[in-house]
């Protein structure tokens, strides 16, 4: 015979305990969100305010299946139980000895019918890999109860079923494009992946926040009850669950984080987030490279990306589960009103949120048009009026000049900023794609940046304009001040000089010539929406070179001079 008890406090539920984990160390469970510790803390952190009843099926007298669920009255009166940790638990199970499972739910469901005679049921994240929701969907089409069910794809990547070779060899592209965004990185600073004291994981929510500044974030993460479910949740000691938390330290400042929850041989990444400044560095993808690389060297069988259909799920998978959202009522009129709504409700979701392009443009696009009007200055838009025209019909002269070389003595000073230096400073993210794209920064004296050199390429990134240049000549930025100290200073070198100057800029030409520039080339970029033209002379330049006496050597480099990009 069974019989069921009914716990409404974690003080009783804690009686259990040895009961519940025992069922799932003999089950070989590996769902960390139906381990005792992982409901213990939801429960006393973000489910405090739920009514939380847990169902304990007994055969005689011994605890053999346990229901988690919450329970609240809606739609006058119809009672709605639901899996604990919605929005939180990826997958949800029952917790029961295999043998008595099927019959645990056929009771439980019959005396629930008999007790509350009107009420839904909506289970959630039941993977189609477990024979639960085949008992449910058994169940409600032998009594003829009206029932729903939704699904939503789960990859994940089984170690077993492919050798760290082969995988390594089957995504050797991805793998090879990583490499070499971690090389320029690595070329800037010292990088490191390491694992994260509990102590110190704030530095994960304050990372996650700059995530996602800009963007609109549903999660919740950054929340003051969901850090501190994290937080008492990594604290928890316990042979099958574990909370890993890993960085991605650039010079000692996170970059990228990993929070995983693991059980058993299953992987589960729980949240990444990277800092938004390193964009051009990939971070993400260096970070989930290092965390998938770290889950197979601890032997883990299953790394797991969780349910959804984001592009970056499907990257690296080897294998695909699928969960299910199971929904069932009573036959009465009231509660299947309520069941179509919700149905309706699942299905406009799974429309919108299988689209990854709509995804963007609520997640992303309506993010950063929120933090620009709650953060932007009257200059802000101004710039921004101005960049929509430019998209629409733009209009870009500029004239090309270049200094001769001189040896003279540089009586200022001027010190090479690395990307340390520049991380200190307001503002530095506009500075960082600059490494990026090969330019060094100098700062002066007070400290303050004084202008950008590239030794390779004319580089104009508003207009898209990219120019080789002569082997002995720099491209310099700078914002008007110091223009003599500095050309003095690439003079030093024995480099030439060289410097793009708008055709407005009447007042910055005149310092030019008086300072020996000479104007080497105007270059005129008409742009139509997506097209543009680009008129050039390119004689000037092997005019200019053959005035300084070059060689035939350097005709060569001619040939690469009008690269456009």
């Amino acid at each position: 015979m069974l019989s069921y008890r009914l716990v409404t406090t974690m003080e009783e539920l804690e009686s259990y305990k040895s009961t519940w984990s025992e069922i799932l160390e003999r089950e070989k469970n590996n769902n960390p969100f139906i381990e005792f510790e992982w409901v213990s803390t939801w429960w006393m952190t973000l489910g405090v305010n739920d009514n939380v009843e847990i169902y304990i099926v007994e055969h005689e007298g011994m605890a053999v299946a346990f229901f988690p669920f919450v329970r609240c009255k809606r739609f006058g009166g119809i009672h709605h139980f639901a899996f604990i940790g919605q929005g939180f638990a990826t997958y949800m199970e029952v917790i029961a000895v295999n043998q008595w499972k099927e019959p645990s739910i056929e009771y439980l469901l019959k005396e629930l019918s008999w007790k509350y005679k009107r009420f839904i049921l909506e289970l959630h994240g039941l993977l189609e890999s477990k024979n639960t929701s085949q008992i449910l969907e058994k169940y409600a089409i032998e009594h003829r109860v009206p029932h729903s069910i939704f699904r939503a794809v789960t990859p994940y990547i089984d170690f077993h079923s492919i050798k760290l070779e082969d995988f390594l060899h089957k995504y050797r592209k991805k793998f090879k494009s990583i490499q070499r965004r971690e090389k320029k990185l690595k070329a800037l600073g010292y990088v490191t992946f390491q694992a994260v004291h509990r102590e110190r994981i704030a530095g994960m929510f304050d990372l996650f926040e700059r995530r996602w500044q800009k963007k609109i974030d549903k999660s919740g993460f950054t929340e003051q009850q969901t850090r501190r479910f994290f937080e008492c949740l990594t604290k928890e000691k316990c042979n099958a669950l574990r909370v890993e938390v890993d960085s991605l330290q650039f010079e000692g400042y996170w970059i990228g984080f990993t929070i995983d929850i693991c059980c058993r041989d299953r992987n589960f990444c729980q949240a990444m987030g990277h800092d938004p400044d390193f964009n051009m560095f990939g971070p993400g993808r260096l970070i989930e490279r290092e965390n998938m690389l770290k889950a197979h060297a601890s032997n883990y069988r299953f790394y797991d990306f969780g349910s959804g259909y984001e592009p970056y799920k499907f990257e690296w998978y080897t294998h695909i589960d699928f969960s299910r959202r199971f929904v069932m009522s009573t036959k009465g009129k009231r509660e299947r009103i309520l069941r179509l709504i919700m149905i309706l409700r699942d299905r406009l979701k799974g429309q919108l949120t299988n689209n990854h392009q709509l995804v963007k443009l609520k997640r992303d696009r309506l993010g950063e048009l929120r933090y620009f009007f709650k953060n932007a200055r009257l200059k802000d838009w101004f710039h921004s009026f101005k960049k929509g025209i430019n998209r629409l019909i733009a209009v870009h002269i500029f004239d090309i000049y270049v200094s001769e070389k001189d040896h003279g003595q540089n009586s200022s000073s001027f010190n090479e900023m690395f990307i340390q230096d520049v991380m200190a400073y307001r503002g530095h993210v506009n500075y960082f794609s600059n490494y990026q794209k090969g330019y060094r920064i100098f700062r002066n004296s007070t400290k303050e940046i004084a202008f950008l050199r590239h030794d390779q390429l004319i580089y104009e990134e508003k207009i898209g304009f990219i120019h080789k240049l002569p082997s002995d000549v720099s491209y310099i930025k700078e914002n008007n001040c110091q223009l003599s100290d500095i050309v003095a200073k690439v003079q030093e070198e024995g480099r030439a000089v060289c410097i793009s100057v708008h055709w407005y800029e009447g007042k910055r030409r005149r310092k030019l010539v008086q300072l020996g520039f000479k104007k080497v080339e105007r270059i005129k970029i008409f742009q139509l929406f997506n097209k543009k033209k680009v008129y050039r002379k390119e004689d000037n330049w092997l005019k200019y070179l053959q005035s300084q006496g070059k060689n035939i050597d350097h005709l060569w480099q001619l040939v690469l001079l009008p690269m456009f990009t």
